[in-house]
């Protein structure tokens, strides 16, 4: 009986809780776009980067290095001006002035990935929800027919299915990108701390 049915009336179907899912879902791939445009940005070839660094200041071209970090986004380039900036300080100062600026910069990779990571997890429930409103109402429109019979109990029926099915659409790609940019992020963070490293060694030299 749901054939001449189109996708928006069967979202229709759902009620208010599909309606709050797909809210959600577009909070949700907002929060996607952004973090990848901003984490790939960040991504750079650290390796590449810092033998450029290494080249410039044994060269003696501190500016030079100045202008390749801010022409590069992301904590790698960061960790390298604030290192220069404090070249002058004892080791110890050095490194924790690069600490401080590692953990500013994750803080900031991090941003809404845990709102995302929440909407993973609670939007099944939330269907979930929808999915009990929907037996509800079935059980409750056929408590109240006398005759019976399925055409009683489709529309409630129909509400749970897309409920569930919502909840699962919303959350499947959320979970993903969560993990992936998680991952994400701990690479580049472990590229800054890399570069830390090698920064302390190049101001050293």
């Amino acid at each position: 009986m749901f054939e001449e049915l189109s996708f928006w009336q069967m979202l229709m179907k759902g009620g208010a809780t599909v309606a709050l899912l797909i809210t959600i879902s577009v909070l949700s791939w907002w929060i996607i776009l952004d973090r990848l445009i901003r984490l790939s940005k960040m991504r750079i070839k650290s390796e590449e980067f810092m033998e450029k660094v290494r080249n410039f200041y044994e060269a003696k071209e501190e500016t030079s290095i100045v202008n390749l970090c801010r022409a590069t986004p992301g904590p790698v380039s960061s960790v390298v001006l604030e290192a220069l900036k404090n070249k002058k300080k004892d080791r110890d100062k050095i490194e924790n002035a690069i600490q401080r600026t590692i953990n500013k910069s994750s803080g900031a990779m991090q941003s809404t990935l845990g709102l995302l990571g929440t909407i993973g997890n609670v939007t099944p429930f939330i269907g979930l929800f929808g999915t009990v409103i929907g037996i509800i109402r079935a059980f409750h429109d056929l408590s109240l027919s006398s005759g019976g019979g399925p055409a009683v109990v489709a529309s409630g029926i129909a509400e749970a299915l897309v409920a569930t099915a919502m909840g699962l659409f919303v959350a499947v790609p959320a979970v993903i990108f969560y993990n992936y940019f998680v991952r994400m992020a701990d690479g580049i963070e472990t590229d800054a701390v890399n570069a830390g490293s090698q920064m302390l060694d190049i101001l050293e030299d």
